[in-house]
């Protein structure tokens, strides 16, 4: 709710001079009102600047944490040497190790039937002759028998009977647009899986027997293929315990004589690389906010105590020491500048460089795997020096996000009341003066009267307007 300027509209010669003390009365008391906006412009200013210094140091928690999970996994990937049939999503492995997969014979796939007879209606025409009907998946029933009232009794009754079973199939009509009978009933599974779809009418035999209703379709199938000689199957096609540490995909099959698809796990040192200049990128954009709020032309946050807490969590990256062959993370090529910006120098020859990244021996990339740990150790662990800031739940730059919130609501509370208040007094001011206004009005009014009467009486008793109309006495010379 804003103040909205109240026209003042007079009548006596003093209107306008009213208006202005209305003016200035309103200026004078929306000045509190104008400084409690000017502190909650401020407090949302802070407010966005620490949202993107809780991004910026979630992303750099991120990286760290990266690093530590390449530090455990020894920087191990897997690949596939065919990805049209066999695709690697990810590895846990710390070994390298390599694995044939052969006699891909089938994919898995969702089962599906529908209904060989069509029917005229989809919401008229009766589906069930007895009324009663029974959902099978490879032939066993699931759950209790579909009762289908007279008003159900129809293509729409039964699909919604069927979805309201929670039978991992989902029931639809389906038109061919087409013919007398151009509406059918589809059933289909909702996952992979060899698992056939059949329904039976009149399963209880009150009214003839049981009867299967006549389906098309597919029952499904499972992935089939080998694994280094031994036979899987699988109702999905992703795999996650299959081979230790490896998650793939099963994409395409094979024939019996199709080379073998070879799944390895083999070590990357370049994701160590990939990893460092992620988190040189991270460190910086963390590091950039943090120099804008610092010095003579500092930002809002300036003294803010988040700033210096961030500050110690970055120098504890920095200066974070090792006790392999790898101590530092200038021994793998990353510099510091005299203005706090980081970079990957992967080719070094500074002396006090202790060693070029792209020339690490293989027992320093294992020093190096060793320094970044993981999640929870070696360089990795830093991570939760950041999470303590970051955390959208717990982390500090929150907890004053949610100070600055709560002094946003209550500032803007304040301008709220206050500016009914002034709203308030414009309109009593504004009332008060135009009664004022309306008394001169007519004060005003009466003057003229009186001295037009008084001109009267000179003109009737001397024949002439006296120029000074508070006497009847004709002026001297006359």
């Amino acid at each position: 709710m804003g103040i909205t300027p109240l026209t003042f509209t007079g009548v006596s010669t003093f209107s306008n001079d009213f208006q202005t003390i209305l003016n200035r009365a309103v200026s004078i008391a929306q000045l509190p009102i104008t400084a409690l906006q000017n502190q909650d412009s401020d407090v949302l200013a802070e407010k966005t600047l620490a949202a993107s210094l809780q991004s910026a140091v979630s992303d750099l928690a991120t990286s760290v944490t990266n690093l530590g999970s390449i530090g455990s996994s020894q920087g191990m990937a897997g690949s596939s040497s065919d990805k049209t049939k066999v695709v690697v999503n990810s590895t846990t492995a710390t070994t390298p190790a390599s694995y044939a997969i052969t006699n891909i014979s089938s994919l898995a796939s969702a089962a599906s039937a529908s209904t060989v007879k069509g029917y005229a209606d989809a919401s008229a025409s009766q589906v069930s002759a007895s009324g009663t009907m029974q959902l099978q998946i490879n032939g066993v029933a699931v759950g209790s028998n579909i009762t289908l009232d007279a008003d159900q009794n129809n293509l729409d009754g039964l699909a919604n009977a069927i979805n309201g079973m929670n039978a991992g199939v989902t029931a639809s009509v389906i038109s061919t647009g087409t013919g007398a009978t151009p509406y059918y009933l589809s059933i289909s599974a909702n996952s992979t899986g060899l698992n056939a779809i059949s329904l039976v009418e009149d399963p209880t035999g009150t009214n003839g027997g049981p009867t299967a209703v006549a389906l098309n379709g597919t029952p499904g199938s499972n992935a089939d293929f080998y694994v280094n000689g031994a036979h899987v199957t699988s109702p999905t096609n992703e795999m996650s315990s299959v081979i230790s540490g490896v998650d793939f995909t099963l994409t395409g099959t094979t024939l019996n004589t199709d080379p073998a698809v070879t799944v390895s796990t083999t070590q990357d040192p370049t994701q160590i690389s990939t990893g460092l200049q992620d988190f040189v990128t991270k460190y910086n954009a963390v590091a950039s906010l943090l120099n804008a709020q610092i010095g003579p032309a500092a930002g809002m946050l300036s003294g803010n105590s988040l700033i210096w807490g961030v500050q110690a969590a970055l120098r504890g990256l920095v200066n974070f020491n090792g006790t392999g062959t790898i101590k530092s993370l200038s021994d793998m090529g990353i510099e510091l500048d005299s203005t706090g910006k980081m970079s990957f120098n992967q080719t070094t020859t500074d002396p006090t460089q202790h060693i070029a990244f792209n020339s690490l021996t293989s027992a320093q990339i294992a020093g190096a795997f060793s320094f970044l740990g993981s999640a929870t150790t070696g360089f990795g662990g830093l991570a939760s020096s950041l999470t303590q800031f970051s955390d959208p739940i717990s982390g500090a730059i929150q907890a004053q996000q949610d100070q600055f919130t709560a002094t946003d609501t209550r500032l803007n509370d304040q301008i709220t009341t206050m500016t009914a208040r002034v709203n308030a007094m414009q309109a009593a001011l504004s009332a008060q003066l135009q009664s004022a206004d309306t008394q001169i009005a007519q004060m005003q009014s009466q003057q003229q009267l009186l001295t037009s009467t008084l001109q009267g009486l000179n003109f009737a008793s001397y024949g002439y307007q006296s120029t000074n109309p508070t006497t009847f006495a004709p002026s001297s010379g006359s």
